[in-house]
């Protein structure tokens, strides 16, 4: 039998962070018999490689470092330098996590700034499949340290929120950057789990449809095509944007064009349902974390009524896979948006309320609320900060324990008073923010919604009433894909949108 050099995933690098008060995953690869005996810090700890496979878990240790970890077997060893013991969080998504540094509001500003040797970031390469060009970019990958050229490619949310972390916990903090634009929850589950539910199993039937009779070939031709489409469009942007840096989505979709999508269907896509799965998080698991930031849902607002079943599903799959039954997940709840031109629907509306009922019903999840932070006609709103800010507000309060009133004010009871409904809320008290509550319906027995009146009946209280619906039956608030946010809570956060029976 040919020998199997000794390594460890290159997940492992330099500058890593490793997950505190946690029993630390290891692993790698070797011929079979041999042992390994990975050191870190005072910890020690060996396994046997088996069918060239090997794993062990080193005993938990507490916030510190910087270290060596060296992984030792028979007469080759690998030592890891500069690792910091910390907390490790992925994030992962679709385009609102994976919008990146160097785009958001005040980008320049923002990295000249970024310079943080107790942040670390992992970027895992985005693939939906394994070849041997992405075997060879995740051999090269590689923990990088929070600096300013380095950063640039960052998640910006993520970046927010970690640096938040770090300033408030004073310790190193980890992210794991995982995650590809435009794609459907379904994109990151296994093919076990997509199969489980009817919900989940029609997407496969419905891509694999897309499939028949298509060869590599045909799809490579495709996307050359695509390729080239959206390289026309892009250029477009870019000169658009060098004339003027502060061009608006609106201007841009006009004169040069919405942006080509979706991409062809194929077998290796990136958006065919379970590949970046297969491609990339598998490749994370099981690295040790604290838990998972999500920000993700646009793509899948066309079967709303689907997205609660499916995001169950994701959440009890990744807490399985990382041996973690109550690792926390942070749900971004989807802001405002409409494209130009575009009816409003209220499927986003739709995938909002099923981002919430995910947060309230499952344990130790937990839920970001953004209707405040979406731009007109532009579905990547560039300023991040507020959103990482928050997200970093729900870690704190909810996973730290560290009390910071990081809850938007959610509706807890509804109540009539003859013709008017009062909505009772939650929190410290509301505010408003403008010259006039907005965002408030009402309904009657035939289920039609007009927009209503509302005042601050007391600080928690909020008093509707509309002329056209003498007998109201139902309630909403926020119930749109976009509109204009004025209630907040005393804490500065929105309050959530929701939709009542009286």
């Amino acid at each position: 039998m040919d020998r199997i050099n000794f390594g460890v995933a290159p997940m492992f690098s330099d500058h890593m962070v490793l997950q505190r008060d946690k029993e630390i995953a290891v692993w790698g690869t070797g011929t079979d018999g041999e042992r390994v005996r990975v050191s870190l810090a005072d910890r020690e700890a060996e396994a046997e490689i088996k069918d060239n496979q090997w794993m062990l878990r080193i005993s938990p240790l507490p916030a510190g470092g910087p270290y060596s970890m060296k992984a030792v077997c028979k007469d080759q060893q690998i030592v890891f330098e500069d690792v910091m013991i910390g907390e490790v969080w992925l994030a992962g998504g679709q385009s609102n996590m994976e919008l990146e540094l160097q785009n958001c509001d005040n980008a320049e500003e923002e990295l000249r700034n970024a310079n943080y040797e107790g942040i670390r970031f992992y970027n895992v390469v985005k693939t939906g499949i394994i070849t041997d060009e992405i075997l060879r970019q995740q051999e090269q990958s590689q923990w990088r340290v929070c600096q300013s050229e380095q950063v640039r490619d960052m998640s910006a949310i993520a970046y927010f929120c970690a640096r938040k972390l770090h300033q408030e916990l004073g310790i190193a903090i980890g992210v794991i950057d995982c995650y590809i634009g435009g794609t459907s929850v379904t994109a990151w589950m296994d093919e076990e789990t997509l199969l489980g539910t009817p919900e989940s199993r029609a997407y496969v039937e419905e891509y694999d449809a897309l499939l028949q009779g298509k060869t590599d070939e045909m799809y490579a031709e495709e996307m050359a095509e695509y390729n080239r489409q959206w390289k026309e469009w892009d250029d477009g942007v870019q000169a658009e944007r060098k004339k003027n840096p502060a061009v608006t989505w609106e201007y841009l979709n006009e004169h040069v064009g919405i942006c080509p999508w979706p991409q062809p269907a194929g077998r290796t896509s990136n958006y065919r349902p379970g590949n970046p799965y297969r491609a990339m998080v598998t490749r994370v698991i099981p690295y040790t974390l604290r838990g998972f930031w999500y920000y993700q849902g646009e793509e899948d607002v066309c079967r709303t009524e689907y997205y609660g079943v499916l995001m169950k599903q994701l959440i009890e799959l990744w807490r399985e896979k990382w041996q973690d039954a109550n690792a926390p997940f942070i749900l971004n709840q989807l802001p405002m948006y409409i494209a130009k031109g575009e009816k409003d629907d209220k499927g986003w509306a739709v995938l909002r309320e099923q981002q919430m009922i995910t947060a309230r019903t499952i344990p130790d999840t937990y839920i970001n609320i953004l209707i405040d932070c979406g731009e007109f006609d532009n579905i990547h709103p560039t300023d991040k900060q507020t959103p990482g800010g928050r997200m970093a507000l729900q870690c704190l309060e909810h996973v730290y324990g560290i009390p910071c009133d990081a809850d938007s004010p959610v509706c807890k009871s509804v109540r009539k008073e003859q013709e008017q409904v009062v909505a009772v809320f939650d929190g410290k008290g509301l505010e408003v923010k403008g010259e006039a509550i907005s965002l408030f319906e009402l309904a009657g027995e035939d289920g039609i919604f007009y927009p209503a009146s509302a005042v601050l009946a007391s600080p928690q209280e909020v008093a509707v009433s509309c002329d056209r619906v003498k007998k109201p039956c139902m309630i909403r608030y926020a119930w749109t894909n976009f509109g204009q946010v004025t209630l907040y809570g005393k804490n500065g956060l929105p309050a959530a949108p929701f939709r009542m029976l009286i």
